[in-house]
């Protein structure tokens, strides 16, 4: 019975997480166990599931021991790819419980903030720790903090803190794309708080200093170090490997904040080794990627999208009653260290102004937000259907979804009676050092539409 066998993996690993590994037995017994892994896997994924979600802070302390990490990775792997958070999220009815140590460290970023930026803080932190789990919450903030390999002094052991940071950030990736599959709004919440952890500059130093980027090329596997094979191979978790793959999953994963670390902190020494990297492999993959992904979505609705990896550009049209709408998206050969371009020249029927306003929109998503092409034609249209039903852009973003959180235009101006987004209209605030109307230039005083 499966749900006996499912009952019988978790008090397995319910051992092995808590195993002492001081003899031969119970190296014998890790030997045994990784073999139930493997043979469980290839039966169905899903068997693995709930020892994986079980105990899922435990794994993460595994990933710092050489012998328990390969079991470890591949049972947190198996929860990453979950596409169910560990908790109900905000909008689902339900406080979110955050982790202590993350909640001490909100009320320290909320005390140089806004009213308004702490509460679009509190929904980020929310997402994220209703998707990741405690250890890996605390492990992204020590990374930013660099706490992660203080006080080690022998080079194994260092070596161990290394290649289990950068299993854990890989995991995190994981499941911040399984959760951006899942709703957009997550994968902005989550890498928001990614972001304000600052642990992105320590894992991409680290890793470019010791990752084999020479003379890869895209048709390299680079996931081989990771794959859930036949055998036990711990072995295969080399640093340089790990690290190699670290490297391209924060480009895939997290492009934004990574072309905003390369222009601003990435150093001089490491900036050629990474550009060559993402040009021949990452960027190539990406799109790759990409295209099977638009290949598959079923949410396009009278929109067509094609694709060609030769050209690096997505075409999508759209027919929206008498317009023919058109969009041009091409990838540069280095995304995401350069920003794509867009074009909508070849829209008919509809004013120049408004589809320069749509590419803005495009560009914001994929060059600004850690969004995905995809994403990005999906948010598109739905802009497109609103101003199509009369609904007026915000005038700071020119958009009316909320590229982040997909809320519509919400604080009306009593003068001009233009509205905004919340989030768009007090960064404004913060930009210009001024509390006016973007349009009217009066002294702020607005209602809030519900």
């Amino acid at each position: 019975d499966s749900k006996d066998e499912k009952s019988i993996l978790s008090q397995l690993t319910d051992c092995f997480v808590h195993l002492s590994l001081d003899g031969n037995i119970n190296e014998n017994w890790m030997d045994i166990f990784s073999s139930l892994l493997v043979r469980n896997n290839q039966k169905s994924p899903a068997m693995l599931l709930p020892a994986a979600n079980t105990f899922s802070n435990e794994l993460c302390d595994c990933l710092f021991d050489p012998v328990k990490r390969w079991c470890a990775f591949q049972l947190l792997h198996t929860f990453a790819k979950d596409s169910q958070p560990l908790q109900l999220r905000v909008d689902d009815g339900e406080d979110v419980i955050i982790p202590p140590e993350t909640e001490k460290q909100l009320l320290a970023w909320k005390e140089t903030m806004d009213e308004e930026e702490g509460i679009e803080l509190e929904e980020d932190v929310a997402v994220a720790a209703s998707w990741l789990p405690e250890r890996i919450m605390s492990l992204l903030q020590n990374i930013g903090n660099s706490k992660t390999t203080s006080g080690l002094s022998d080079n194994s052991d260092q070596d161990a803190q290394l290649i289990g940071n950068l299993l854990a950030w890989i995991a995190s990736l994981d499941i911040l794309d399984v959760a951006g599959s899942v709703d957009m709004r997550n994968r902005s919440h989550i890498s928001s708080f990614i972001q304000k952890s600052d642990g992105l500059g320590s894992i991409m130093n680290l890793a470019l200093q010791e990752a084999s980027l020479d003379n890869l090329r895209n048709s390299d596997n680079i996931f081989a170090c990771i794959d859930f094979s036949n055998e036990k191979k711990e072995e295969e978790f080399l640093i340089q490997k790990v690290a190699t793959l670290a490297v391209f999953r924060t480009v895939e994963s997290l492009p934004t904040l990574v072309k905003t670390w390369y222009n601003d902190d990435c150093p001089r020494f490491l900036r050629q080794r990474l550009s060559v990297f993402v040009e021949n492999v990452v960027a190539p993959a990406t799109l790759q990627r990409e295209l099977v992904r638009i290949k598959n979505a079923t949410s396009f609705g009278e929109m067509t999208v094609s694709g060609s990896c030769v050209s690096r550009e997505v075409v999508a049209t759209y027919q929206q009653d008498e317009c023919q709408l058109s969009v041009m998206i091409r990838m540069p050969s280095t995304f995401p260290l350069r920003n794509v371009e867009v074009d909508c020249q070849k829209t008919m029927g509809i004013a120049e102004n408004r589809w320069r306003r749509w590419a803005l929109q495009i560009m914001l998503m994929v060059n600004n937000q850690d969004g995905s092409v995809l994403d990005a034609l999906l948010l598109w249209k739905q802009n497109v259907d609103k101003e199509f039903d009369g609904v007026e852009p915000c005038p700071v973003c020119y958009s009316v979804l909320c590229i982040k959180t997909h809320q519509m235009p919400n604080l009306e101006c009593k003068t001009c009676h233009n509205r905004f987004h919340t989030s768009c209209l007090y960064k404004w605030f913060q930009s210009s050092g001024k509390s006016q109307c973007v349009l009217c230039q009066q002294p702020w005083s607005g209602t809030k539409i519900s």
